[in-house]
C-alpha cells in the first residue's frame, strides 16, 4: 500500500514542476501519467488482495480527477500557447486530488474478513464478549468474528442457519437453522460461542429477544404459529396461532405488544406478550416483510400494499395512516428510525430503481427521499455519528445519507451483494455481511469523534452490576466505569410496564433506585428489569421490607 513518504515524493514534484511553468505541456503530462500509474496500482492491489481503506479509496478517487485533468491539458498543448497561471491552475487542482488522498476521512473501510463463503444473510452483535455472529448458508456454517481482532475466532457447522438474535440477559445467540428431521432453534453460549443446545422448531424462521421478560419469540413460516422461549432454561413455553407465513417480529416495548408481519395473507397480528394471545389482525395488504416500532410516537411502520407505508397506532391497535411512497409500485424492503429526531427511514424498492425515504412521525409526512444505486435490504441509523447507512445490493456499496435523510453525502464500496448490518458500537464500527461473496467488510465511523479510550474501556455498553440483590429497601446500580454521555436509566416491571426512568448525566458511574414508582408510590415486591439506552441489562429482586 502507498505510504505517506510516497505522496510527499509527488507532491513535491508537482511543485518543482509548477516552478518551471514555462516549459513544455508534455513535461506537465508525465506528472499525471505518473499519479494515473499510481492510481492503477493501488487498484491493482486492492483487487489481488480483496481489501481496501480509505487511503486507497481516495487515491483511485483522484486517479480518476487525474484523467479529466490530464485531457484538458493536453488540449491546451495542442491549441493554445500554455501560461503559467494556467499550468499552475491544473497541477493546484492535482495537488488538492494528493493531499485527499492523505487525509482521512468520517467513514471507511477499516478491514475485510473471509468468512468462507457467501449468503450472510443475518448477523448479530453479543455485547458482553464484544463479539459478531454471523451465519453463511451456502458453506452451513456459524461464525463468531472478535470486535478486538477482526479475526474469525469460531466456526461451527450447522445446516442452513438462518435468522439470529443476542440476549444479553442470559449471554445467549440464538439462530434459526434447517435441521436434518425439523427446523430448530440453535441456541450459543455467549462465552464460548458455542452450539449447547438445539429446540425442535418446526418452520422456526426469525428470533426476537424480548428483555422484559427474557424470552424468545420466533417465527414458523410453515406452521403459521410464533413460538415462545423461556431464555433462562431455553424451555419451549407455547406456540402462538397468527397469519399465513409470518416471517418478521417488532416489539413495541411501550405497550408490550408483538407485531407479526404474515408475508403470504398480507396482515399484521398483534400480540399481548403479558397473555401470548391475539389481541387483533390488521389488514396492510401486500407481502409484508420489514417494519419498525417508534417509541418516541408509539406508532408501527409496517410495509404493506405497494406504494404505501401502513401506519399502526400502538394503544388503540388501530391503522391511522397509509403514507404515499414515491412510486406507485414502491415496495418496503427495510426501515430503522431515530426516536430523538422523530424520523422513520425506509429501505425502498420499485420499477427502475430504488431509494431510501424519510417520514417526519409527528404528521406521517414524507419529508425527504434520496435515490440510491442498489436494493436497500439492510438499513442502519447509527446513533453515534447522527447518519444512515443503506445497502446497495446491485452496485455493492453502503450509502450513507444524511440524518435528516436529505442528500447522500458519500457511498463506500463494499464486497458483492451487501446485505446486511451489524452495528459494533464499541469500536464505532458496521458490519456488513454479503450474499454473493465470503467476506465480512468491516465499516469505520469517526465522525462522531469516537476516542481510542472508548474503545479500550467499551463505553457503548456497559455492563451493570445490582447491590445487593435482592434487595428490601434500595439497589444501587453501577457500570464497569463512567457514563461518557448522558443517559437513561430505566425500571421495568416484570408485565412490561415502565415503572421509573431517571435521567443520568455524563460522567455518571451509578444510580440509586429507592424502590418507589415515578410517582413517588412504593412498588410491590417482585422481579423488576433495569436498563439503560446503551445496552445494559440487570434483574433485581425487591423483597418485603
Amino acid at each position: 500500500m502507498l505510504d505517506s513518504r510516497s505522496y510527499e515524493v509527488s507532491i513535491r514534484a508537482l511543485g518543482d514542476a509548477e516552478t518551471k511553468a514555462a516549459r513544455r505541456v508534455s513535461r506537465h503530462l508525465k506528472l499525471f501519467d505518473a499519479i494515473l500509474c499510481i492510481g492503477q496500482t493501488t487498484e491493482m492491489e486492492r483487487n489481488m488482495t480483496g481489501s481496501t481503506n480509505l487511503q486507497s479509496d481516495y487515491l483511485l478517487g483522484s486517479a480518476v480527477r487525474c484523467r479529466v485533468l490530464r485531457h484538458r491539458l493536453y488540449r491546451i498543448g495542442l491549441n493554445e500557447r500554455p501560461t503559467e497561471s494556467r499550468i499552475s491552475y491544473y497541477l493546484k487542482a492535482v495537488l488538492l486530488c494528493c493531499l485527499l488522498a492523505s487525509v482521512a476521512g468520517a467513514q471507511y473501510v477499516e478491514d475485510s474478513i473471509d468468512v468462507g463463503a457467501g449468503w450472510v444473510g443475518s448477523l448479530a452483535y453479543n455485547s458482553r464478549a464484544d463479539v459478531v455472529y454471523g451465519e453463511c448458508q451456502l458453506a452451513d456454517v456459524l461464525f463468531a468474528i472478535s470486535c478486538d481482532s477482526n479475526k474469525v475466532i469460531q466456526s461451527i457447522a450447522l445446516a442452513w442457519p438462518g435468522d439470529m438474535t443476542y440476549d444479553s440477559v442470559d449471554n445467549k445467540g440464538y439462530v434459526a437453522f434447517a435441521g436434518a428431521e425439523e427446523d430448530s432453534l440453535a441456541v450459543i453460549d455467549g462465552s464460548t460461542h458455542q452450539v449447547v443446545k438445539k429446540i425442535e422448531m418446526p418452520g422456526a424462521t426469525t428470533p426476537v429477544w424480548d428483555p422484559v421478560s427474557d424470552r424468545l419469540y420466533v417465527s414458523c413460516q410453515s406452521t403459521n404459529k410464533v413460538a415462545v422461549v423461556d431464555c433462562a432454561t431455553d424451555s419451549l413455553l407455547t406456540y402462538i396461532s397468527v397469519g399465513a407465513c409470518p416471517l418478521k417480529l417488532y416489539i413495541n416495548t411501550l405497550r408490550r405488544k408483538l407485531y407479526v408481519l404474515n408475508y403470504d395473507n398480507g396482515t399484521v397480528s398483534i400480540v399481548n406478550m403479558a397473555t401470548n394471545q391475539v389481541i387483533k389482525t390488521l389488514v396492510v395488504g401486500g407481502t409484508p416483510n420489514a417494519g419498525y416500532y417508534l417509541l418516541s410516537v408509539d406508532k408501527f411502520y409496517s410495509a404493506g400494499a405497494y406504494g404505501y407505508c401502513t401506519v399502526i397506532d400502538g394503544a388503540a391497535d388501530s391503522i391511522v395512516a397509509r403514507i404515499p411512497l414515491p412510486r406507485t409500485s414502491a415496495d418496503m424492503r427495510s426501515a430503522t428510525g431515530n426516536e430523538g429526531s422523530g424520523l422513520v427511514y425506509l429501505g425502498i424498492h420499485y420499477d427502475g430503481g430504488n431509494c431510501v425515504a424519510t417520514v417526519r412521525a409527528q404528521d406521517d409526512s414524507l419529508m425527504a427521499n434520496v435515490t440510491i444505486g442498489g436494493s436497500p435490504w439492510g438499513i442502519a441509523y447509527y446513533g453515534e455519528s447522527g447518519l444512515v447507512y443503506s445497502t446497495s445490493l446491485g452496485t455493492n456499496e453502503v450509502y450513507i445519507i444524511s440524518g435528516d435523510g436529505s442528500q447522500v453525502l458519500t457511498t463506500i464500496p463494499v464486497g458483492a451483494g451487501p446485505y446486511v448490518f451489524a452495528v459494533a458500537p464499541r469500536h464505532g464500527r458496521l458490519y456488513v455481511g454479503h450474499e454473493n461473496g465470503p467476506y465480512i467488510y468491516v465499516l469505520r465511523d469517526t465522525s462522531a469523534a469516537v476516542a481510542e479510550a472508548k474503545s479500550r474501556h467499551h463505553g457503548s455498553f456497559r455492563p451493570l452490576i445490582a447491590t445487593p440483590n435482592p434487595f428490601s429497601r434500595s439497589v444501587t446500580v453501577a457500570w464497569s466505569f463512567a457514563a461518557e454521555v448522558a443517559d437513561v436509566a430505566r425500571i421495568y416491571a416484570q408485565d412490561g410496564r415502565l415503572v421509573r426512568q431517571a435521567q443520568m448525566s455524563a460522567g455518571a458511574s451509578r444510580w440509586v433506585w429507592d424502590g418507589r414508582d415515578d410517582a413517588g408510590k412504593a412498588t410491590a415486591p417482585g422481579v423488576y428489569v433495569v436498563g439503560t439506552g446503551t445496552g445494559g441489562r440487570q434483574k433485581v429482586v425487591k423483597l418485603r421490607q
